[in-house]
């Protein structure tokens, strides 16, 4: 008998390093980068300042939302009939997305570069909408108060060296993109999608890797309930919920060290054998790849 290999053990999983910013393919002798930050593998931030520049954008790794904090009155891109810039305008990059830009007198502007797996599943969290049906729109020099504020009172005037606080800043950074989502005409297909698990199965599929995080789940225990080979499970899966069965039950075991940790009275090491890691350190690599900081310093946050 065919050994099953046990693909849904997260400790085996090399998870994707997020870049810190988009690729431009013209060298910008005049651009400076004020302070850079990576919250998580997909969430980090980029301060910026330049001008009287001419640059060819392309956006090859993740999305960008873009807000100019001072300047940008003479900035317009060269490729579509845009306008011009201006503190508190926004420009939305999606991935993929290219752009020629000429740059006036001296403007700061902050990025929030963020992964398009990372965008779908918090659309599928907060607003229940299918992945699938996700589309985000190029945007050029518009304007939203909301997000602004949370740009400026919030990300700007925070400390980002100071460890302390990195999960505040995650946090404002999921908010920041809810109000993005809700506030700058992010629409949803009117046309019916096609493949994908169908509710039903995707909810047994989910429900049965809650109830079995703590062992060792394997591909072909999911496939059985969903009634599909191994290969077209996982293709459909990663259709329906915008990331891997493996990268789902990582993310559940996270959730519930988490909430171990909250809860204040086991070591690390028992949590870690509780939440379906073979050890602490194991634990603690990928806690640290998805949370941002470490199983100690989160338990420190949550004594505070």
């Amino acid at each position: 008998m065919p050994l099953i290999k046990p693909v849904m053990d997260p400790l085996d999983i090399a998870l994707p390093q997020l870049e810190l910013s988009a690729t431009s393919f013209e060298q910008s002798p005049s651009k400076i980068c004020l302070r850079q930050m990576s919250l998580t593998d997909a969430l980090s931030w980029a301060h910026y300042q330049n001008e009287h520049d001419r640059l060819y954008y392309v956006n090859n790794k993740q999305h960008t939302l873009s807000l100019y904090m001072s300047g940008g009155y003479e900035t317009h891109r060269t490729d579509v009939n845009s306008g011009f810039g201006a503190p508190g305008k926004f420009c939305l990059m999606p991935k993929d997305s290219e752009s020629h830009w000429q740059l006036g007198q001296t403007q700061q502007f902050m990025h929030l570069y963020f992964s398009d797996d990372y965008l779908k599943q918090l659309a599928l969290k907060v607003f229940d909408i299918d992945p699938r049906m996700l589309q985000l729109p190029e945007l050029t020099f518009t304007n939203d108060a909301a997000t602004e504020a949370l740009f400026r009172h919030c990300m700007a005037t925070s400390d980002w060296q100071n460890g302390n606080a990195h999960l505040a800043m995650e946090q404002v950074t999921n908010t920041i993109l809810v109000s993005m989502l809700q506030n700058m005409g992010i629409t949803k297909l009117t046309t019916a999608v096609k493949g994908g698990l169908s509710p039903k199965v995707a909810a047994l599929v989910c429900d049965y890797m809650q109830a079995n995080f703590q062992r060792q789940v394997y591909l072909a225990e999911l496939a059985d309930l969903a009634q599909l080979s191994e290969y077209h499970f996982c293709r459909m899966f990663k259709q329906s919920m915008a990331q891997t069965p493996q990268a789902y039950l990582l993310a559940i075991r996270i959730e519930r060290t988490k909430q171990a940790i909250q809860a204040g009275h086991l070591p690390l090491a028992e949590i870690a054998l509780q939440c379906g890691f073979s050890n602490q350190s194991h634990m603690g690599r990928y806690f640290k790849k998805c949370v941002g900081v470490s199983p100690s310093a989160y338990r420190r946050h949550c004594l505070c």
